[in-house]
């Protein structure tokens, strides 16, 4: 029979397994912040971690789509938010590069972001027009140095993760290309089948069906290996040493947000995105999850922002 000591013992107990009330978190409803519009891969895999997240914490966590100036808008809200751990970034690769390729911006990531855990990564593949007559990296670099100004390459607008990638891979191999920006990466696929631009990037769960209808050709994965999607598909550093680059999302939180907090963050989302049924579904979507401590994660994040500053500096992009 159950007495009132062990009706107590129980219902601490149970308190225990409640995450929400672990040591750091906050307890209220979280905003998880996409600097996009909603319905992109972003946002998609955003409402998932929400989903997730908020059921594991027992507490409400909610997207927050704050788009405009290439994700700066929805940058900008995180980094004035009152730092506890209540209002999160969750960003793509595209906030390292704008740390060195947007000027005037009124804060600065390296100062303003703490990094709580990198969450997935996408692969790029390059694809060209099958009219191109290149079926591999060497060959379409050889091509590009034969008929320099030629090649046409798209991507899904300038100072994005495809542009800012493209031209890596031009300063790493001396090419000569002429960039065409559109707006978003659907028109360039459309722009690579027509053969108004020559080459793009894109992630292998788009690219991959699009070769099979014969209106492209993939020569190559951008990652540093080959990906279980496409495994046929040669890497880009087989050819080009230490050239690797990919779509990469992540979860930060405000510049003084305590570090017991970003540690129960941490190791909350570690727990969602290790759940078997989790990774099942990112491979279906053609990504792969990565988390990592926050220290890691920083460290990561660093070297990110020092490498598109040297592609920013070497290719003379800019957008203001």
């Amino acid at each position: 029979m159950l007495n009132r000591r062990n009706i107590l013992a129980m219902l601490g107990a149970l308190a225990l397994a409640r995450p929400a009330l672990a040591q750091g978190l906050p307890g209220r409803t979280i905003r998880l912040v996409v600097p996009f519009a909603p319905g992109g891969n972003s946002d998609i895999v955003a409402r998932k971690i929400a989903e997730r997240l908020g059921a594991h914490l027992g507490t409400g966590v909610v997207v927050e789509n704050k788009s405009g100036g290439g994700g700066t808008v929805g940058t900008e809200e995180v980094t004035r938010a009152t730092p506890d751990g209540t209002t999160l970034l969750f960003h793509t690769a595209a906030v390292a590069i704008e740390a060195s390729l947007r000027r005037g911006l009124s804060y600065d990531v390296r100062r303003d972001l703490v990094p709580v855990t990198q969450i997935a990564e996408t692969p790029f593949a390059f694809m060209v027009n099958p009219g191109l007559p290149v079926t591999t990296i060497p060959e379409l670099i050889a091509y590009a140095k034969a008929n320099p100004g030629r090649l046409n390459y798209g991507s899904s607008g300038t100072g994005s993760s495809v542009h800012l990638s493209l031209e890596y891979f031009r300063v790493k191999t001396g090419i000569e290309m002429t960039h065409v920006p559109y707006r978003g990466a659907a028109p360039s696929l459309v722009a690579l089948a027509s053969n108004e631009v020559q080459l793009v990037l894109d992630t292998l769960s788009t690219s991959k069906p699009l070769a099979e209808t014969g209106r492209a050709r993939g020569i190559g994965v951008a990652s540093a290996e080959r990906s279980p999607i496409w495994p046929e598909l040669p890497t880009v550093n087989e050819s080009v040493p230490g050239y690797s680059v990919s779509i990469w999302h992540g979860i930060f939180a405000p510049r003084g947000t305590p570090p017991a907090t970003v540690a129960a963050l941490n190791q909350a989302l570690r727990t969602v995105m290790g759940a078997g049924d989790m990774q099942d579904w990112s491979r279906q979507l053609g990504f792969r999850i990565v988390t990592s401590e926050p220290e890691a994660f920083s460290g990561f994040f660093q070297r990110q922002i020092a490498l598109w500053a040297d592609v920013v500096a070497k290719s003379g992009v800019t957008v203001d």
